[in-house]
């Protein structure tokens, strides 16, 4: 008889649970296209439960006590039709509305008096988690059964976005839960809006996360994620006339219904306390703050397939027992319970304030939580899967763990003492498993952002690790010695001082004399003579006086830990995000090991998964597309979207191409008028950046482009603005961190100019300034499909690949930017006439900076001319702070870094093309056409191919 495991049901046999419609979740779909079953039959079915097989067997934490086993529950799938079918597409609009109703009567989170859109939201959300749950279990079943080799992507951020939408359009749901919602007096687009954004990350780095783990599910490839459950999110933003505030995001406030916590998974974290040697040798951590880390997990489906994988997420807690109930009742309440704030704070807020020792340590505490609650997962799901017979050897031939960016670094020392503390492997065996079991993806070239902990800070809160960072440390420099030898110490000094993982830390004892440079016998006499010399001379001077000798105070440089490095050298494979980037990380910022270990090194160039980013946000352009190809493969094959090209001059496809547009950038205009009270023109150009701000990312630039287009039109007559210049709605978005300065004042310095330029008459709607607050993805999926000039236009080199760029060409935007990150690659794919291209080159910016140092630059006219204009107080300031960091040629926020004063005359020469281009509109439109035919190759299915082959050496597994 088959079975399915209702996920969280935990009592025994025999148990009973009346419900309406859901014994029968999924259909299949017959050749003639007619459906073989029904989805939720609207009569009730008894459920019978009993201890059958499992689905999710109990797994126990790594290093905690025994726990008791728990019976695990089915369901028997002889109580409905279907059941056993894990098809997830061909429900009838009837079934799902009974469905709908269902849980809007018996899994209720608001009162049963009324029935409105929020309610309606939750129930259709809770009926599409019902049938996702089939496909889920099933999928983990399967997994379980064949025991594949399975990838775990660990990353701070992961920026979903809405799920509803991208569920039911993965599931083939879209038209039944449309009609349903209908005729239960609803449309499903307003049901979608009822949906939070997911406070779970902030920028490319999770919106790219999400992506993958869309991919890995459509491609059928075995994996998990792993993250954080953020209470309070990053911040939702508010605009005021001092610029941007911050306030916590209120996401979970209502709950959310995707997600389905796992109380049986759980497991201890430590921090602080001591390292003590066993009387077997065995280092033990012992004492300090424990904690625990609870799971939470929330369903990823596939696109028409039956494979979903999961995103767990970690939440962290202290025990009841931490509770002090006499201090409690003696009137202490804070500190009652300071233990239990202590274990929540972990996950309230992402990247939290770094700026004060305890901001850091919060941060410290964050990544370590993560990769140590999800490596003590990962290997109870080997232990699970290996039965009784375990072979850590085979841990790298199970087991691919990826680490976005350097924040899930400390994986490498946890594996490394999970291994030798917990399960009692030598140095060699775990020093082996972890190199080969994990992998390291960069996403920057800046400096501050390759993370630097101080050695002290984690010493104390991570005590055993420091002691397995100081050995990999030191395995590093035996290997370095090795490899160059002594014979040229300032050599050999160079070699260590780049490569360390150790900074400014003496080396271990073992080689504390390697690079003592030989005495010159001839040289230290004539040093010798000469401090002689140079005292001959100061006594002289001073006769007779009496002279205070007050040494030199000696600063010594703080100790730190360089994560990058320890990625670098406890991984097997390091990859960059694009062809530029992964050339600089190779050239510059990891050109050491690179001669050291040259295959480790390689390119991944991001994508983004074309379900979401165009076919469920951009349902109109989907349409025209699948139209004239004549298919809709192309949602998974990306590479058919080259056919449109054969198209770019047809003027039927032109037309219906630009109708569109109209239609999405009339929904913009809505938005934009509930948002900011701002009224715009939609046959105006949809000019836009939505970026997190910050100065790389140059946002300065664009808006100084505005300034001197403003103040251009301002020295003309009306008919003389008319002709010279296109009607344009220059858009932003974008969150600056709390404690970023400069680009706080970038955000005031948009709205400022914006809520001048918007209020003279004299322009009128020929220019408009918008900064949309609170940017997020749900807001990004309606400015991209309306959008028709997009700017990418960081200093060149600092970009590290960006995925918004990909998202914009993929809709027929044209991109106006410099040759960085995926902006190259983006490029050539749509042909250099479809792209505006300005500004300096990668390979430049250094001579450049050498040249602004030397007081060689010379600003060119037009700059200063705008920053006059500014400085005139026409914009109610003169912002000192800001137009200051563009002049001078030295000193911290001085001398313009990031090359804005360089790239102006570039840049404003390049939107005069722009202007000219988009008044041709039948040129711009083939522009727009063949731009998204030539997006294909930035679909992330072609990226999550490339990791599955060529580092985590994994197949697709697909459900029976």
């Amino acid at each position: 008889m088959d079975t399915m495991r209702i996920p969280g049901v935990s009592s025994g046999a025999e148990s009973l649970i009346q419900c309406n419609a859901l014994s029968s979740l999924v259909g299949r779909r017959s050749d003639n296209g007619r459906w073989r079953t029904r989805m939720f039959p609207a009569r009730s079915r008894t459920w019978r439960l009993s201890p059958k097989r499992r689905l999710f067997p109990s797994v126990k934490a790594v290093s905690s006590e025994p726990k008791e086993k728990v019976a695990d529950v089915v369901i028997d799938s002889e109580q409905g039709p279907g059941f056993s079918s894990l098809s997830p597409f061909g429900p009838d609009a009837a079934s799902v509305a009974s469905s709908i109703k269902y849980h809007s009567e018996f899994t209720p989170l608001f009162s049963p008096e009324k029935f409105e859109l929020p309610k309606a939201f939750f129930a259709t959300a809770q009926s599409v988690r019902d049938a996702l749950i089939i496909n889920w279990n099933a999928t983990y079943e399967y997994y379980n059964r064949v025991n594949p080799k399975q990838a775990y992507y660990l990353s701070m951020e992961f920026l979903q976005g809405r799920a509803l939408s991208n569920a039911v359009g993965n599931l083939g749901l879209t038209g039944a839960y449309a009609d349903a919602l209908k005729s239960l007096g609803f449309d499903l687009e307003s049901v979608a809006t009822q949906e939070p954004d997911p406070a779970l990350g902030n920028g490319g780095l999770g919106r790219l996360a999400s992506c993958f783990l869309d991919s890995m599910a459509t491609l059928n490839y075995p994996a998990w994620g792993y993250g954080l459950r953020y209470k309070y999110g990053l911040f939702k933003q508010r605009i005021t006339k001092d610029g941007q505030e911050e306030v916590a995001e209120d996401w979970l406030e209502l709950s959310n219904p995707w997600e389905i916590v796992r109380n049986d998974v759980s497991y201890p974290v430590k921090f602080y306390g001591k390292v003590v040697s066993g009387s077997d040798g065995k280092k033990q951590w012992i004492g300090g703050e424990d904690i625990v880390a609870v799971a939470y997990d929330v369903p990823i489906p596939g696109y028409k397939t039956k494979t979903t994988i999961n995103l767990r997420l970690w939440s962290t807690k202290a025990p009841a027992a931490d509770f002090d109930l006499s201090s409690y009742n003696s009137g202490k309440h804070t500190e009652a319970a300071q233990a239990l704030f202590n274990a929540e704070k972990i996950c309230y807020v992402l990247y939290p304030g770094d700026e004060s020792n305890k901001g850091k340590a919060l941060r410290l505490k964050q990544q370590y939580t993560l990769c140590s609650a999800s490596l003590q997962d990962i290997i109870a799901r080997f232990e699970t899967r290996s039965g009784g017979s375990i072979n850590w050897e085979e841990f790298p031939e199970k087991v691919a763990v990826q680490m976005n960016d350097t924040h899930p670094t400390l994986c490498i020392p946890e594996l490394m003492r999970i291994l030798m503390d917990l399960k009692g492997l030598s140095w060699e065996d775990a020093w082996k498993i972890t190199q080969r079991t994990v992998a390291y993806t960069n996403h920057t070239v800046l400096p501050e952002a390759l993370e630097k902990w101080s050695l002290d800070l984690m010493g104390k809160l991570l005590p055993r690790h420091v002691e397995i960072i100081e050995m990999i440390d030191e395995e590093l420099v035996s290997t370095i010695v090795s490899e160059y030898g002594t014979e040229d110490p300032d050599f050999l000094k160079e070699k260590l001082k780049a490569m360390r993982i150790l900074e400014n830390v003496e080396l271990p004892s073992a080689f504390a004399d390697v690079i003592v440079k030989p005495k010159n016998t001839k040289d230290s006499k004539e040093a010798a003579q000469t401090v002689v010399v140079k005292k001959e001379q100061e006594e002289e001077e001073t006769a007779g006086e009496e002279v205070e000798v007050i040494p030199e105070p000696t600063v010594k440089p703080p100790k730190m830990v360089r994560m990058a490095n320890l990625a670098v050298v406890g991984g097997h494979a390091v990859n960059g995000v694009a062809e530029i980037h992964s050339e600089i990380v190779k050239k510059d910022v990891f050109n050491e090991f690179v001669k050291l270990w040259p295959d480790k090194f390689q390119n991944k160039t991001n994508g983004v998964t074309p379900r979401r980013w165009i076919s469920f946000c951009n349902t109109y352009l989907s349409d025209i597309i699948t139209s004239w190809i004549g298919t809709e493969d192309w949602v998974l094959n990306t590479e058919k979207l080259a056919e449109l090209r054969k198209f770019a001059d047809d003027e039927d496809l032109q037309s219906e191409w630009r109708a569109a547009k109209k239609k999405n950038k009339l929904k913009v205009v809505s938005l934009i008028k509930e948002r900011t009270g701002y009224t715009v023109n939609p046959d105006a150009m949809f000019d836009i950046q939505i970026k997190r701000i910050h100065e790389y990312k140059r946002q300065l630039l664009n808006i100084l482009g505005i300034v001197y287009r403003y103040k251009k039109m301002k020295e003309m007559s009306a008919s003389e603005r008319e002709k010279a210049f296109v009607p344009r709605v220059c858009i932003f978005g974008g969150k600056a961190f709390a404690t970023y300065v400069q680009a706080k004042r970038i955000v005031k310095f948009i709205t400022d100019v914006g809520s001048t330029i918007n209020n003279d008459p004299e322009i009128g709607d020929l220019l408009k300034v918008i900064f949309v607050p609170d940017y997020n993805v749900s807001v990004s999926e309606l400015l991209i499909p309306a959008s028709e000039l997009s700017q990418h236009i960081s200093t060149a080199g600092m970009e590290a690949s960006g995925t918004s760029n990909m998202k914009f060409s993929m809709n027929g935007c044209i991109l106006i930017g410099t040759l960085d990150g995926a902006n190259v690659e983006i490029r050539e794919e749509v042909g250099e006439e479809n792209f505006f291209l300005f500004g300096a080159k990668a390979d430049e910016i250094v001579n450049l900076r050498k040249e602004r140092a030397e007081g060689k630059f010379v600003p060119d006219p037009i700059f200063e001319e705008v920053k006059q204009y500014v400085r005139s107080g026409v914009f109610g300031s003169n912002y000192d702070e800001l137009i200051g960091s563009l002049e001078g040629n030295e000193g911290f926020g001085r001398a313009d870094y990031f090359l804005v004063g360089k790239d102006f005359p570039s840049y404003v020469e390049c939107q005069e093309k722009v202007d000219e281009a988009y008044r041709d509109q039948k040129r711009w439109t083939r522009m727009s056409i063949l731009n998204t035919a030539g997006s294909f190759k930035f679909s992330s299915d072609r990226t999550i191919h490339e990791y599955a082959k060529d580092i985590w050496n994994i197949k697709q597994v697909e459900l029976p």
